[in-house]
């Protein structure tokens, strides 16, 4: 026995490294039992005991319940209602198979699309989602309805105290310590650059700044952070943190391109170091980021940063009021410097939002649509959030439909008077079906050989134990704590082996049983997890992989509209609505990440950089925004041949930008690279003008000249995500 522990420990860390399975499965077996032998054997109530069992595996096994201790406690004791409510409803619908079956679509519907609020709901679905299948199953005894709500009170009341008290699961990272890590080489890299800016001869180091910069930044993709991390819900928090992310990879950016404009020897020093001075001191407020939020330092300040941004415009207005010829080169750099401390700014103030101190920033400089759910009640906020995605276009919304259709074919299949454990069809159909057809063949085959394997042992055990409950009994809790941890440790086919022994002696206390009772629960097993894949094939069977493309398209395509409609409005020229493009992009970022968690073939569309694809996707919401804010409502420019170049040269990144979105949208052959094209038809922009006369419109001029440069930069990304998608294209210099 020593000899094998020596052997089983070392493997038991390296596949289970903080024993998280292990921890987790002995506490659901604990929580589980304790319930049902309290209901069944000391009160005598094996309708209570059932509900007892399943209420905690519905929420300890089937659910990921993620969060500090602290969250997931109020998770557990905020979802025991709405299971009540759940239990009640399929209670009450079971009078009837089609009663139940429009209960199942209109639950399973509502429970599925409530995952858009964010993991932490996301991670209670397929658990609320069983607490409605129990008992939507005959026989109709709303009698008992009493002793049902009374068994899953019992249940999930002793799996929130176990989870708090028997080797409870430590919180998980978090997102804010996630960004914490990446702002610092972020930093780093500004000061890198600032020194660069400065000294010519300074750049030593500098390029491996900027690759763990970017590196840095590439750990905060959403395919990249664990599911539970994911600042993805409508709370300010979440919404803040995303923001600041993205903003973070803006930074990154606009230091990339301003360190190829700095080989320019005609770049004076003054303007070297005015531009040094503020990226060292949009540095400074990245990095001050850092500490406040990990809880370890104050709230950082927008003070210094925008004293710098005032200095750093005024400069360049005195500049243009004294020379219509302007060195176009040095405009190009100070933008990028502008751009780059704009986006700081958004890091800031989603920082000090994330941190509860919103209601104090200054309303002017934040852009109106990234930071507008900071005016917004927590309904607004989540009536946004389902408005978004309650479309065809969801991945949510088709996820939700399909789960919802399958589990109520499943509950009139289940109705068939061969099929005696009808249960076991649905829940076979709730936790086999996936997002594509592909993932579900891959899932299919190792459950039902999973099942075969258990059905066997489970046939072996109720032969050689046949009637003799107290064995059942006595053996449970060892049969749960392997049943329940084989899964996570050896994969599907083990987790349902395990599974299939456990309820074979659970149902054994029950009511007699033979070996029957395993060919019954071998037969509703491939019944369920068949009529989740045929359902799967006939409604949205590609998933994300089908959605990702079309998806990408769309905002590329709404994109173009907007950068037309920004550069009217900035150079007041009447211009059309502007389209809702941050909808577009959230249901882009729901479509990446599904894409990537259902290991699509390379046919499918992982031969596209996507994430060069959603860095492109957000700088066109976001450079655009940060220009709205800094001019919300702006006067026609007094130069009218000036305001029609801009607006020419933002059709024409338009035009490049929707010919890039048909290229996706239909897998063609990436289009040419025009980005040295629209550089070379920027190059004669800002033309000269009598600049001097109004240097407030002049500033706006370049502002809007750099930004559509920015713009060929992103051109030129999008070309190499569709030919070359293993690597990020530095940007090319006319």
């Amino acid at each position: 026995m020593p000899a094998v522990l020596t052997g089983v420990r070392p493997w038991l860390r390296r596949h289970d490294p903080r024993s998280a399975a292990v921890r987790r499965a002995l506490r659901v077996t604990v929580a589980a039992c304790a319930g049902f032998y309290a209901c069944q054997y000391l009160l005598g109530q094996p309708v209570a005991a059932l509900y007892a069992l399943f209420g905690t595996i519905a929420l300890g096994l089937l659910s990921d319940v993620a969060g500090t201790p602290a969250e997931r406690t109020r998770l557990l004791l905020g979802a025991l209602p709405v299971g009540l409510v759940l239990v009640a409803l399929g209670t009450v619908l079971a009078v009837d198979v089609w009663a139940a079956a429009a209960g199942m679509l209109v639950v399973g519907f509502a429970v599925a699309f409530s995952t858009v609020g964010g993991p932490k709901i996301a991670g209670l679905a397929n658990g609320l989602q069983l607490l409605y299948i129990l008992p939507c199953f005959p026989p109709y005894d709303p009698g008992s309805l009493p002793a049902r709500l009374a068994g899953v009170v019992v249940g999930i009341g002793l799996l929130a105290a176990a989870d708090r008290v028997l080797w409870p699961a430590p919180g998980p990272r978090g997102f804010a310590d996630r960004l914490a890590c990446a702002i610092e080489p972020v930093g780093r890299y500004a000061a890198a650059v600032a020194a660069a800016t400065r000294d010519p001869g300074a750049r030593d180091g500098l390029e491996r700044c900027g690759a763990g910069a970017m590196d840095a930044v590439a750990t905060l993709r959403l395919d990249e952070v664990p599911r539970a991390e994911r600042p993805v819900g409508p709370g300010v928090r979440d919404r803040s943190l995303g923001i600041a992310a993205i903003a973070l990879q803006s930074v990154t950016a606009r230091l990339t391109n301003l360190v190829a404009l700095l080989d320019d020897p005609a770049l004076g020093g003054q303007a070297r170091d005015a531009v040094a001075r503020l990226v060292a001191t949009a540095g400074r407020a990245v990095e001050a980021c850092a500490p406040a939020l990990r809880g370890a330092g104050e709230a950082p300040a927008l003070g210094p940063l925008d004293t710098a941004l005032a200095e750093f415009l005024s400069r360049r207005a005195a500049i243009l009021a004294a020379r219509d010829d302007i060195a176009r080169r040095h405009l190009r750099v100070g933008a990028e410097a502008v751009m780059a401390a704009q986006s700081t700014r958004a890091i800031v103030v989603g920082t000090r939002a994330a941190l509860g101190l919103a209601g104090h920033e200054p309303p002017v400089g934040i852009a109106p649509v990234t930071f507008a759910y900071l005016d917004r009640s927590a309904a607004q906020r989540w009536w946004r959030r389902l408005r978004v995605h309650l479309t065809p276009r969801s991945v949510y919304f088709q996820n939700a439909v399909r789960l919802a259709v399958g589990l109520a074919v499943a509950r009139i299949v289940a109705d068939l008077p061969d099929i005696t454990h009808g249960f076991w069809v649905m829940l076979a159909t709730l936790t086999l079906m996936r997002t594509s057809l592909v993932a579900s063949r891959s899932t299919l085959g190792p459950a039902f050989g999973g099942v075969l394997a258990g059905a066997v042992l489970a046939g072996i055990m109720l032969v050689a134990v046949g009637d003799r409950t107290e064995i059942y009994t006595w053996s449970l809790p060892v049969l749960m704590a392997l049943g329940f941890a084989v899964g996570p440790l050896f994969g599907p086919a083990a987790g349902q082996a395990g599974f299939t022994v456990v309820v074979a002696a659970i149902f054994a206390q029950l009511a007699p049983a033979t070996w029957h009772l395993a060919e019954t629960r071998l037969v509703d097993v491939v019944l369920g997890g068949l009529v989740g894949a045929v359902i799967g094939a006939a409604v949205w069977p590609r998933g994300g992989a089908g959605e990702v493309r079309r998806s990408a398209a769309a905002v590329l395509r709404t994109g173009a509209d907007d950068v037309v409609a920004t550069a009217r409005i900035l150079t007041g020229t009447p211009a059309s609505p502007r389209a809702d493009l941050p909808k577009r992009l959230a249901l882009l970022d729901a479509t990446h990440a599904q894409f990537r968690s259902e290991g699509a073939s390379a046919s499918a569309g992982a031969d596209v950089n996507w994430l060069a694809v959603l860095g492109v996707g957000h700088r066109l919401v976001d450079d655009a925004d940060l220009l709205r804010g800094r001019y919300p409502d702006p006067d026609p420019l007094p130069w009218p041949a000036v305001a029609a170049a801009l607006v020419d040269a933002a059709t024409v990144v338009a035009h490049d930008l929707r010919v890039t979105a048909a290229a996706l949208a239909t897998a063609a052959a990436a289009p040419p690279d025009e980005s040295a094209g629209v550089h070379a038809r920027l190059s004669p922009h800002p033309p000269v003008a009598d600049y001097g006369r109004a240097p407030s419109d002049a500033l706006r001029v370049v502002d809007v000249w750099g930004w559509l440069h920015g713009l060929a930069d992103d051109l030129h990304r999008l070309h190499g995500a569709l030919t070359a998608p293993g690597r990020e294209r530095p940007p090319v210099r006319s």
